[in-house]
């Protein structure tokens, strides 16, 4: 029971990792080659990101992709309280 909702949040945050990044292409206004050039992917793999392919992405290259757009997530645990923030970073984006 426990590793079926460990495997449901996994799934949950690479849905979400993906909704953002589908976001920032669209706020980029990046066409999907675009896209595929600035996150070393091909443009078949871009569109499996964008159409929510969850299936097709691990949390670690997604982690990668919003990295190559400028952004990092930093977790920090303190108090016995675990928040996650977006760092901005410097890329060539």
């Amino acid at each position: 029971m426990q590793l079926d909702k460990a495997m449901a949040s996994e799934l949950q945050m690479r849905s979400d990792l993906m909704l953002v990044i589908r976001g920032i292409i669209e706020a980029k206004q990046w066409s999907q080659s675009e896209a595929a050039e600035h996150l070393g992917l091909t443009q078949p793999r871009v569109s499996y990101l964008v159409n929510g392919k969850v299936e097709k992405f691990s949390i670690d290259k997604l982690l990668n992709c919003l990295y190559l757009m400028g952004y990092r997530l930093k977790p920090v645990f303190t108090n016995n309280s675990l928040t996650v923030t977006v760092e901005s970073v410097k890329t060539n984006v």
